[in-house]
């Protein structure tokens, strides 16, 4: 298992970094940074950073729910997911983690994603989708603004300064109830 999730992080398409102003973790998603067409090996992945969301939020202020920033940066349709990817991950927040994510931002989506939203939204449950929030422009910001401390939020959820490189070994060696830089 450990072999897989190292395989899955390597390029950092998902980790756990920084707080919200109320000490919910951040889950990073990069759609664009995707290595893997296994399923299985993603949704196994997908959950270890549930997990660690939730282990590092509760270190950090003791609640029980985590945010999700999705950041559609450097995104191709080639790196889009199968719709079968797409509705396990779907049913695993659903059914596994209800009501652990605060909010999912997606941040900067291109203009095909409308098209990709509207086969995905009729698959997510009403609650789920109202917490998510979608931003770009000043309004975006203005959302993040309200959230996040943006010294130290990265910059595709409008981070006002450079953060470090994600590491994927240094992030994977150290304890679950870290995310990354801490």
């Amino acid at each position: 298992m450990r072999k897989i999730i190292a395989q899955e992080n390597e390029t950092g398409k998902i980790y756990a970094r920084g707080y919200d102003k109320d000490g919910r973790a951040i889950l990073y998603l990069h759609p664009g940074l995707e290595n893997s067409n296994n399923e299985m090996n993603n949704m196994r992945h997908l959950v270890y950073s549930l997990e660690r969301a939730i282990a590092a939020t509760a270190k950090k202020s003791g609640r029980e729910k985590f945010n999700i920033v999705i950041s559609y940066k450097g995104f191709k349709l080639k790196n889009a997911p199968a719709i079968s990817v797409v509705r396990h991950t779907v049913d695993i927040l659903q059914n596994h983690y209800p009501e652990r994510m605060y909010r999912a931002y997606v941040c900067d989506p291109p203009l095909v994603f409308r098209t990709f939203w509207s086969i995905v939204k009729p698959f997510i449950d009403p609650v789920t989708r109202d917490k998510l929030q979608f931003c770009h422009g000043k309004a975006g910001r203005h959302v993040l603004m309200d959230r996040f401390d943006l010294e130290t939020t990265e910059r595709c959820a409008c981070g006002t300064r450079e953060l470090r490189a994600f590491n994927s070994t240094e992030y994977l060696n150290a304890p679950l109830w870290k995310t990354f830089d801490e």
